[in-house]
């Protein structure tokens, strides 16, 4: 079982953080809170038929855009 820790940005602090997955993880999107602030984010995982996941984005739950 490999680890990936992809970088994230809060959408709502704007602060960094990783985030530990299991690279064997099956699902796109997940929903996780902040370390840092505690608000929900949508992470979606970047998934490559091949090499797994390869990557994750963090977006606002609310629907609101990052910017």
């Amino acid at each position: 079982m490999n680890i990936v820790k992809p970088k994230l940005h809060c959408p709502y602090c704007g602060k960094s953080f990783s985030l530990e997955l299991e690279e064997s993880v099956n699902e796109d999107d997940l929903i996780e809170e902040c370390p840092l602030c505690g608000s929900p984010i949508d992470i979606r995982l970047v998934m490559d038929p091949e090499k797994g996941l390869v990557g994750a984005e963090a977006h606002r739950v609310d629907g609101d855009t990052d910017e």
